[in-house]
């Protein structure tokens, strides 16, 4: 039964290219799990297109576009000032491992101006996402650069991309926490693995919205649950907000 509702689901478009693993997630929410049929269906969409496809335009699939023609039209991505961003962010990493990426690839011209030996792997749930970054990259001979189609759900894969790459990293997680909450406790655990497999050097960047995607709400919600945590377990390099969305740039302790 469960495989005939993710089918269902799944036959949307916009739904179609995401992990079965993260539709298998959102069924298992409280809220839904006891729903029926289209009810079910219904519900399960409505948490899908709030965390991933909202992210999905048509003015994105179409034809062939320049990066700042794709930052400008992705919702998570069109506020943000890349150029300022990477000089708060980026030390003497080797490698940037982008996790939920979205599109961010589209603004690694930005990040190779002062590092040009950048290696950059994304992550990215949205296949269509994972395609326009890899043919972006081959059209434009953006070398060591790739995007992985993959379930951060799939902490044993992720942990396996992460181990292969040369350090020092620069790990960033931006505006992925709300979706990885759809597991309870989820974040908490994703950087708990993760920081038992990072070195001294490497870095984590994680981010989240302070204002609605259109600018005109601010958030009473101030995440005091992942700030505390993140003060126990790491140690805060950097902790400042720009464009609506605050960052803090993480260590080992």
């Amino acid at each position: 039964m469960e495989k005939q509702i993710i089918e269902k689901i799944r036959e949307k478009k916009e739904f179609s290219y995401l992990p079965e693993g993260i539709v298998k997630r959102v069924l298992d929410l409280k809220e839904i799990r006891n729903k029926k049929g289209d009810e079910k269906v219904k519900l399960a969409r409505a948490i899908l297109r709030k965390y991933f496809s909202v992210f999905l335009s048509n003015k994105l699939l179409g034809g062939k576009l320049e990066d700042e023609e794709v930052l400008k039209k992705h919702l998570s991505s069109k506020d943000r000032d890349y150029k300022k961003l990477y000089e708060q962010i980026l030390d003497d990493e080797n490698t940037i491992l982008d996790f939920g990426a979205g599109l961010n690839g589209f603004s690694l011209k930005y990040a190779k101006e002062e590092h040009p030996e950048l290696r950059y792997v994304a992550i990215e749930a949205i296949k269509p996402f994972v395609d326009l970054m890899n043919n972006y990259f081959r059209d434009n001979r953006i070398k060591d650069s790739m995007a992985i189609h993959a379930d951060l759900f799939d902490l044993d894969n992720i942990i396996k991309i992460l181990q292969k790459l040369p350090r020092p990293l620069s790990i960033w997680m931006f505006n992925i926490v709300d979706a990885l909450e759809l597991e309870r406790d989820y974040t908490k655990k994703f950087l708990l693995e993760i920081k038992a497999r990072i070195n001294e050097g490497d870095r984590i960047v994680i981010s989240f919205p302070t204002q609605s995607l259109s600018g005109k709400t601010k958030f009473k919600a101030k995440r005091y649950w992942l700030l505390s945590f993140l003060e126990e377990n790491f140690s805060i390099v950097k902790d400042f907000e720009m464009q609506g969305e605050r960052f803090l740039v993480l260590r080992r302790e």
